[in-house]
């Protein structure tokens, strides 16, 4: 793709944020202030004629249609991990109604599943077709150490690799490529590409793009367009950043010890100016960051979350937890007092809602999952997840589904 059809690209993502931002702030979601363009009527228009529906209020329509289980499944991702559909997944998406569903291959050491390209395909269309709701499908494929497609495909290089190549446009050609290789699947998000910037952290080099923001920009916003510009959202991760992280929080809590100072000139810098390529998803990690919270993991944080990425930063877009039954969550929360793994991940994703994250990451086990679908469900219920509170994140979600054409708004 050329360089002109590259910002012409560009100004269209950008315009599909604003146009979130609108919908937010219609809905009380935000505090940035807005313009809204002036618009003289036609002259031949009718003085009977109807206004325009506007985009918030036909989001707000397609969300009164759903029923209250629809709307809590909107908010929850199913992990999947199988050789091919089964009659178990029916329950959470035919009778919990979940709306998203994230496809692993390989989990915990187990064994490659599906095996091939076609059992992949079929499952995943499968899943689509069982669900009750227009399923956001994602998966990991960052290229390199965690690269889904290789089974299938062939190895893909890393981001680390793709950014010694000096030129962005391998970053760009190799994400375009990976939302064919997606789409052909069925698969319609990545939770790629990482915005972390390294800093002899625990989690691989070779899974960033660079050392410093500007390289990460560069070759991120670089692999992200590629992704959007075809049709696969993208996912920036994971927030606040795991560059300077001394463990990866899958297998451990870390703290990252930076003043607010390095922070926003190093770990947020990178998400701050890729929110200029519009990014769909941005992935909020456990890692706790006592310069802004001394006390919740970012995942868990409304001052990292709501304070920080959507009010201080801007980001109106949706926000996506990390696995929530990473160890380094499971471990905040057995220092809480609470070491039932199920207990603690289900009340941990009450409060990840809470926080300012649109999507829960479900645990694959079917107990666990469970249990988040009851917490979650009871805390609606009773108010403490607030109709306003459930409705910014359905506006957003919706929008997004909507921009990616899994659904289709009400004229009227």
């Amino acid at each position: 793709m050329s360089m002109t059809h590259r910002h012409r690209w560009r100004g269209l993502r950008v315009g599909w944020l604003a146009c979130v931002l609108l919908v937010a702030v219609a809905c009380g979601t935000t505090q940035v202030p807005t313009v809204v363009p002036t618009v003289t009527p036609s002259r031949s228009a009718s003085p009977t004629a109807s206004p325009p529906i506007t985009l918030a209020q036909r989001i707000d329509a397609y969300i009164a249609h759903l029923t209250p289980t629809q709307q809590i499944g909107q908010l929850l991702m199913l992990s999947v991990y199988t050789s091919a559909y089964s009659g178990s997944l029916n329950q959470p998406l035919q009778q919990w109604d979940i709306a998203n569903v994230i496809v692993y291959n390989q989990y915990n050491g187990g064994p490659l599943r599906p095996t091939t390209l076609t059992g992949m395909t079929q499952l995943v269309h499968a899943l689509h077709s069982h669900a009750n709701q227009p399923l956001i499908v994602a998966t990991d494929e960052e290229g390199g150490l965690v690269d889904r497609l290789a089974p299938y495909d062939g190895a893909s290089p890393s981001p680390q690799s793709l950014a010694a190549t000096g030129d962005p446009q391998h970053a760009y050609a190799q994400a375009q490529l990976d939302a064919q290789r997606l789409s052909a699947v069925g698969i319609n998000t990545d939770f790629a590409p990482l915005a972390d910037v390294y800093q002899g952290g625990a989690v691989a080099q070779s899974r960033m793009f660079g050392t410093t923001p500007a390289q990460v920009v560069l070759y991120a916003g670089a692999f992200l367009d590629g992704l959007q510009q075809h049709g696969i959202a993208g996912t920036l991760k994971h927030w606040p950043g795991l560059g300077a992280s001394p463990a990866n929080p899958d297998f451990g809590l870390p703290t990252v010890t930076h003043s607010q100072a390095q922070l926003n000139s190093v770990d947020f810098a990178s998400f701050r100016a890729l929110l200029a390529h519009a990014p769909d998803m941005i992935m909020a990690t456990h890692v706790l960051v006592p310069a802004y919270d001394a006390h919740l993991p970012a995942s868990l944080s409304p001052v990292l979350i709501d304070g920080v990425l959507r009010q201080q930063l801007g980001y109106q877009g949706v926000v996506v937890t990390d696995s929530m039954d990473a160890q380094g969550l499971l471990q905040f929360m057995a220092q809480q007092g609470i070491a039932n793994p199920a207990q603690a991940i289900a009340l941990a994703s009450v409060e990840a809602i809470l926080a300012g994250n649109d999507i829960v990451e479900c645990p694959i086990e079917t107990d666990r999952l469970g249990a988040v679908v009851a917490a979650v469900t009871s805390a609606v219920q009773s108010g403490r997840i607030t109709p306003e509170r459930l409705h910014q994140s359905l506006v957003r979600i919706i929008a997004l589904k909507a921009h990616l054409g899994l659904i289709t708004l009400p004229l009227h």
